[in-house]
């Protein structure tokens, strides 16, 4: 009898606590917060992300005209030459031969034959940047060296993948921002886009020449970037977060009072336009500085069968 009545009284409270779940915990309601905001103003920019590095736009290497040695060096990396600028002067190797047999026997004897035999200039053949500088006083170099190497710009080439290419177009505003400063960013604008693909981890990608408006002294060959192409730009309109939007039958609506003294909550349809990671354009339906709220959900809940009404579930607008 006693196991009878342990094993009666342990089916009951399975069934009372079942019970209980079921009338209390289960039919518990959800509970949400509405955070108060205002509609202001802002700016908008809508672009594409790419990495790219920066490049000499046209590199030129300047290779010695003869074979011989390096007598002075007249220009740095970083400098900017006109075309025509002497950039070093060397010597055969018969000059550097005799001058130093010439060193041997004194200074008159030297003076002599510098005088005599002239070294010969190294010449800039084009206006531009000076981005390397391999050669020192005294370096025996052979023509088949690189002395110095030229860009008339930098450039950044970015790889877009094609998916993103429509988006895309000569002209097109772009922002750079150089990985190693990030707070410096720099405008820019398209000026090529290939017209042959290239393969990349297995993506297919294209690569795109984006001209700075500004060339800062940090920037160098070689910087990696990030590259973003602006399609859409809007200033001085009204937005709103995107997470205060929603979504129903294919409107878009955010949360209002019904009344100003009214604590009960009523969705307001709205028009938008383009948005970006944080805010979306605010067309109509809202005026700058009115009141509207952010619905938020604070206790997690099992949903109940046929519940909740057309405008239940916040949803960010994909645009």
């Amino acid at each position: 009898m006693n196991k009878k009545w342990i094993l009666a009284a342990t089916a009951l409270l399975v069934l009372l606590s079942g019970g209980y779940y079921y009338f209390f915990a289960g039919s518990k309601k959800e509970k949400f917060v509405y955070q108060q905001l205002n509609v202001k103003r802002g700016n908008l920019n809508v672009f594409v992300r790419a990495t790219g590095s920066v490049q000499p736009k046209n590199r030129l290497e300047i290779k010695p005209p003869i074979a011989g040695r390096i007598e002075s060096v007249l220009v740095e990396e970083g400098n900017v030459v006109s075309k025509g600028k002497m950039l070093a002067w060397m010597s055969s190797t018969e000059r550097a031969a005799l001058l130093d047999a010439a060193r041997a026997k004194g200074a008159n004897e030297l003076k002599e034959w510098e005088d005599l035999y002239k070294p010969t200039p190294v010449l800039a053949p084009l206006r531009g940047l000076v981005i390397a500088n391999n050669i020192r006083p005294g370096q025996t170099v052979t023509q088949q060296d690189i002395l110095y190497v030229l860009s008339d710009s930098l450039i950044v080439q970015a790889k877009v993948d094609e998916t993103d290419l429509s988006r895309i177009k000569k002209g097109q505003k772009a922002m750079l921002t150089i990985d190693s400063f990030p707070g410096e960013a720099i405008r820019g604008e398209v000026s090529h886009i290939a017209y042959e693909a290239v393969t990349e981890n297995n993506v297919t990608v294209y690569t795109v020449d984006i001209n700075p408006l500004s060339h800062p002294e940090f920037l160098r060959s070689g910087m990696s970037s990030t590259v973003d192409f602006i399609f859409a730009e809007e200033k001085d309109v009204l937005v709103v977060p995107n997470e205060s939007v929603f979504q129903e039958n294919g409107k878009n609506f955010v949360w209002v009072k019904k009344g100003k003294d009214s604590e009960k909550y009523v969705p307001q349809e709205v028009t938008l336009g383009i948005s970006d990671d944080s805010y979306t354009h605010l067309k109509s339906g809202l005026e700058e500085g009115e009141v509207f709220y952010l619905k938020k959900q604070i206790q997690k809940q099992k949903p109940a069968a046929n519940s909740g009404g057309p405008f239940s579930t916040p949803r960010i607008p994909r645009r």
